[in-house]
C-alpha cells in the first residue's frame, strides 16, 4: 500500500507526464468543442535507461481512461484544480445529505460523491479511491466558469464535470447503488415453515394461468384432423454407411425436418391432453351435481324413505352405468366432489387451470376447511381475470356442461384491479379519475422513445469499449462477457433469460390490486420470485425535463434521461415504495442499450411487490413514508 507521500509524488509525475505529452502534441485546440483523450497505462519491469534489455510488460496490469478536456480548452477554465484539507469522510454506503446538489450514481460500482461548501474537495471512502468516470457532464449543460475539478483517483487529475442534478428533484426514483440480490445458502435450521397443500394447489393456478398454454378445444382438436405430421420417411436409427455426399446432407437434412415435426406434433398431444384433463374434471364436478339432485328427486317422490336409502339407489344405477363396482364409484366420488367444492369456492377457473395437483388436493382432503374454502371465494374474480384475459377462449370448454362460453372480463390483464375481500374486479381507468378525468393507460413491452427530445436517437444507448476492436457483428454482455442475441441460437448470455434472447416470452405471474390502506394500486406476486430473479423491465416513455411526476431518473455517459410511466408502461408502474422492500432496480445492458430490470430480492407467493424509491424522490415533498425514515 502506497503512503501518502507516495501517491503525491505519483499523482504529480503521471500528470505531468501527460501533460507534457498532450503539449508536445501542439494541437490547436481552438478549433474543438469538445475534446477527450484516451490514455492507456502499461506497467513494465526493467530498466529504462537505454539499456539493450526491454522492460518487460506485466500481464494483467493495464489501466486506460478517458479524460474530459472539454473544461480545460473552453474559457473560464483557467483556474488550477486545488484539493482540500477538509476532505469528506464517508463510511461505507452512506450518503452525506447535499447543500447545492447531489450527484447522480453512474453504475453499480460508482459511490456517490456529495458537494459541499468547498466544491474542489476530494471524496475519500475509509481510505479507498472513489472512481467516478470522467467523460460526463452537468445535468443542466452550462458551465458557470467556476467549475472546480477533483482528483479523483491516485493517477491523474480529473478534468472532467460532473452530472449534478439539482435540489427541485422530487418525485425522481434512480436506481440505488445496492449489491446484486444472490441465492441465499441454505440454512441448517430444525424446522422451516412449508406451503400448505392449498397454498401450492392456488400456486399450481397460477403457474398453469401465467404458463401459455392453450385450452381452446375448437383449435386444439382441429389440429388433429389435418394429415399425420408423421409419414413414411426414413428412419433415424437407418444406417447411412457408404451412402455419398449429397445422399448424406439429404438425410441430415431430413432428420431434422422428422425431429421438427415430432416437436410440433408432441406439442399437440401434450396440449391436447392437459385440455382433456380440464374437461374430465369439469364434467365429473357436473355429474356430482346432477347426483346430488337426482337424490333429492328420489327423496321428494319418496318423503318416507330415508336418504341413505335414496343415496344408496342413485350409487347402484351410477356403478351399473359405468361398469364399475360400488367401491370403486364410491372411492371416485369422494374426489370428484372435492372438484365440486372447489369449483363451487373458485369457480370453473380454479378448476380448469388446476392441473395435475388437484387430483392429490382432493384424494387427501386436507385444507377442505371453512378457512381454505373462504380463501378460495376471495380469489375467485382474481383467477378469472386472468383466465380471461390471457385465455380468452377457455369458457368454451364450459359450453360441454351447459354453462355460457362468452367471456366476462376483456382487455389486457393488468386493465383490471382485483380486490382482496373477492369484491368484483375494478377497471384500471376508474381508480386514477379522482386525479385525472382524462385519464387513459396503454400497456406497452418495449420503451418508447419522445422524438420530440431524441429524435431518432436513443438515449439509453451506450457505446462499448470494444465495439471497435470486436470481431463478430455480435454484442457482449458487460456482466458475463457472453455474446448477446436476439436469436435464441445465437445467445450465450443468461443473465436474465427471461427477459432476454429466450425463445417464447411469458406473461409474469403478477397482477394489480387495491391495496387496503389507501395507497390505492399495488403489485402482488401470484408465485414466488426467488433471489435475483428478474420480476419485469420498468418501460415507458424514454424522455427528459419532466418535473414534479413520478419518473425513473438514469444517466448514460453524459446524458440523462427519464422514463415516464404516465400514460404508457407495464405493471413496473403500480410497484409502491417500502425502506424494506423485497425487491430492487438494476441496470442492465443489453446489446449495448442500457435497461432497468426490477430484481427480486425474495418475494414470496402472495406478498406485495415493493422498492426502495431512494431518497431523491422524497427529496422536498410535502408528505412522508409512514414507516420509513424518508419524509420531507
Amino acid at each position: 500500500m502506497l503512503s501518502e507521500e507516495q501517491i503525491t509524488a505519483l499523482r504529480q509525475q503521471v500528470a505531468s507526464a501527460i501533460a507534457d505529452e498532450l503539449t508536445r502534441a501542439n494541437i490547436s485546440f481552438d478549433q474543438f468543442t469538445e475534446l477527450s483523450a484516451s490514455v492507456e497505462v502499461e506497467f513494465r519491469e526493467g530498466p529504462i535507461d537505454g539499456s539493450s534489455v526491454d522492460p518487460r510488460p506485466l500481464s494483467g496490469l493495464t489501466i486506460s481512461r478517458v479524460i474530459d478536456l472539454t473544461k480545460v480548452i473552453s474559457p473560464g477554465s483557467n483556474t488550477p484544480p486545488t484539493h482540500g484539507e477538509d476532505s469528506i469522510a464517508t463510511a461505507d454506503n452512506q450518503n452525506v445529505e447535499p447543500t447545492s446538489g447531489v450527484i447522480v450514481p453512474l453504475s453499480r460500482s460508482h459511490t456517490f460523491v456529495t458537494p459541499h461548501d468547498t466544491p474542489n474537495q476530494v471524496l475519500n471512502h475509509k481510505g479507498k479511491n472513489s472512481t467516478v468516470d470522467e467523460n460526463i457532464d452537468t445535468s443542466d449543460g452550462e458551465d458557470d466558469g467556476n467549475n472546480s475539478r477533483m482528483a479523483i483517483s491516485s493517477l491523474r487529475p480529473s478534468r472532467g464535470g460532473i452530472p449534478v442534478v439539482e435540489d427541485d428533484t422530487r418525485r425522481q426514483m434512480q436506481v440505488v447503488d445496492e449489491n446484486f440480490p444472490k441465492r441465499r445458502k441454505a440454512e441448517t435450521v430444525g424446522y422451516a415453515m412449508k406451503p400448505s397443500s392449498l397454498d401450492k394447489l392456488i400456486i399450481g393456478i397460477w403457474e398453469q394461468l401465467h404458463s401459455g398454454a392453450n385450452v381452446d378445444p375448437a383449435q386444439i382438436l382441429g389440429e388433429f384432423i389435418s394429415p399425420p405430421l408423421l409419414g413414411d420417411t426414413t428412419s433415424p436409427s437407418q444406417d447411412m454407411t457408404g451412402l455419398s455426399l449429397s445422399t448424406e446432407l439429404d438425410n441430415i437434412s431430413l432428420l431434422g425436418r422428422q425431429f421438427n415435426d415430432t416437436t410440433v406434433l408432441c406439442r399437440k398431444v401434450t396440449q391436447a391432453s392437459r385440455t382433456c384433463r380440464s374437461i374430465e374434471v369439469i364434467v365429473q364436478a357436473r355429474w356430482v351435481e346432477h347426483f346430488d339432485a337426482y337424490v333429492e328427486h328420489l327423496k321428494v317422490n319418496d318423503p318416507k324413505t330415508s336418504i341413505t336409502r335414496h343415496r344408496k339407489t342413485a350409487a347402484v344405477e351410477s356403478s351399473s352405468n359405468f361398469g364399475w363396482s360400488e367401491k370403486e364409484l364410491r372411492n371416485k366420488m369422494a374426489i370428484w366432489r372435492g372438484y365440486k367444492e372447489i369449483k363451487d369456492a373458485g369457480g370453473w377457473a380454479a378448476l380448469v387451470f388446476a392441473g395435475m395437483g388437484i387430483y392429490r388436493f382432493c384424494k387427501y382432503r386436507i385444507g377442505f376447511d371453512n378457512e381454505s374454502m373462504q380463501r378460495l371465494r376471495n380469489l375467485r374474480p382474481a383467477l378469472e381475470v386472468a383466465a380471461d384475459t390471457m385465455n380468452p377462449n377457455w369458457r368454451r370448454l364450459l359450453s360441454i356442461v351447459g354453462e355460457p362460453p362468452e367471456r366476462v372480463y376483456s382487455g389486457h390483464p393488468h386493465d383490471w384491479v382485483v380486490c382482496l375481500d373477492g369484491s368484483p374486479p375494478i377497471q384500471l381507468r376508474k381508480t386514477y379519475l379522482q386525479w385525472d378525468p382524462y385519464f387513459e393507460y396503454k400497456h406497452i413491452e418495449e420503451s418508447v422513445i419522445d422524438q420530440a427530445t431524441w429524435g431518432c436517437d436513443d438515449p439509453r444507448w451506450k457505446s462499448s469499449s470494444e465495439a471497435l476492436t470486436r470481431v463478430s457483428s455480435l454484442f457482449v454482455c458487460q456482466d458475463c462477457s457472453s455474446e448477446q442475441s436476439d436469436d435464441p441460437k445465437l445467445n450465450c448470455c443468461y443473465c436474465f433469460p427471461s427477459l432476454f434472447g429466450c425463445a417464447t416470452l411469458t406473461p409474469p405471474p403478477v397482477q394489480v390490486f387495491r391495496t387496503p390502506d389507501g395507497r390505492n394500486n399495488g403489485l402482488m406476486a401470484l408465485c414466488a420470485f426467488e433471489r435475483g430473479a428478474p420480476v419485469g423491465e420498468f418501460v415507458g416513455l424514454i424522455t427528459k425535463g419532466l418535473q414534479d411526476v413520478d419518473v425513473m431518473e438514469n444517466i448514460v455517459g453524459s446524458t440523462k434521461y427519464q422514463i415516464w410511466q404516465g400514460r404508457q408502461g407495464n405493471f413496473t408502474r403500480f410497484v409502491n415504495h417500502s425502506c424494506n422492500a423485497n425487491a430492487q432496480y438494476q441496470r442492465f445492458t443489453w446489446l449495448d442499450t442500457q435497461r432497468i430490470i426490477l430484481v427480486s430480492k425474495g418475494i414470496e407467493a402472495g406478498s406485495e411487490i415493493t422498492v426502495d424509491y431512494s431518497d431523491q424522490y422524497w427529496k422536498g415533498l410535502d408528505k412522508k413514508c409512514r414507516k420509513c425514515h424518508h419524509g420531507a
